[in-house]
């Protein structure tokens, strides 16, 4: 299945910008919807169903890891990925993905972008006390 979530630019440029910067974890929560829907349906079950992404949608696996989707996949490929949202600005082509994003140096910007940083979910939210991770 091919879930054509928001950001994405296969229906222009309001679905495109839908899903930008603070508004990112719209992209996860349809990802997680096409996953349920899948399910549901009795297309596949979680431990058949897999994910896999690359750059961004290696952010998108990541962020799959540390949130529902870890109990809506049986595995994941993560390539290349964009886990580390306080520093991917600093690395290779990031500094050109902040229109897309935000500026992690930007305290307003930062609070959004940490929701859904794999590697600082891991501690905020995986490792906290209660968590069924």
């Amino acid at each position: 299945a091919i879930a054509n979530i928001r950001g994405g630019g296969e229906f222009g440029p309001a679905w495109h910008q839908a899903a930008l910067q603070k508004h990112r974890n719209r992209a996860f929560e349809d990802f997680e919807a096409v996953a349920r829907d899948l399910v549901a349906q009795g297309i596949t079950s979680p431990r058949h169903l897999a994910c896999i992404g690359g750059s961004n949608g290696g952010l998108l696996v990541g962020n799959m890891l540390t949130r529902e989707g870890a109990k809506l996949f049986g595995a994941a490929v993560c390539q290349v990925p964009l886990l580390d949202m306080q520093r991917y600005h600093k690395l290779l082509a990031g500094a050109s993905w902040m229109a897309e994003y935000g500026d992690p140096d930007v305290p307003e910007d930062w609070a959004y972008l940490r929701s859904f940083s794999p590697y600082h979910r891991v501690y905020d939210e995986c490792l906290r006390p209660g968590s069924d991770w």
